[in-house]
């Protein structure tokens, strides 16, 4: 898999823990005008997780990082078609790492790891990832 940004780095939420900031935010005085950062406990690469979610779906594939200026030329190629899923501007915003500048989450709140929550979501545990791994099994 030819793969644009693949050094590109991400620290991946938990959608839980941030419904749990929001509500929390609510009742708490100290919370009224402030900006959260939210983040999970670890960074990763874009290459990593493409990487891990191939092993949770059971469709691992060889990822080809490439220079920036393939990844323009891919980018644009996606674009022309319906529901792209890549853009030259998702290419430009990986060259800036979106990871959390400091605590992962206010109030020494303990983020929920992604290896705790993608397999419920990916792969076997999954109906859908049953599904999935069937339709690849017999194609």
């Amino acid at each position: 898999m030819p793969l644009g940004g693949a050094g590109a780095r991400f620290q991946p939420v938990y959608v839980g823990d941030v419904a749990d900031v929001v509500a929390e935010s609510l009742a708490r005085p100290d919370a009224v005008g402030q900006v959260f950062e939210m983040a999970g406990p670890r960074v990763y690469t874009l290459k990593q997780l493409i990487e891990y979610v191939g092993d949770l779906t059971g469709c691992r594939r060889p990822v080809i990082p490439l220079p920036e200026g393939l990844a323009m030329l891919q980018a644009m190629a996606l674009e022309c078609l319906p529901g792209p899923l890549m853009s030259r501007d998702n290419v430009r915003s990986m060259r800036v790492d979106n990871v959390a500048s400091g605590a992962p989450q206010p109030w020494g709140r303990q983020p929920t790891p992604l290896e705790a929550v993608a397999p419920t979501w990916l792969g076997e545990a999954n109906k859908r990832g049953r599904l999935a791994a069937n339709l690849l099994r017999r194609s």
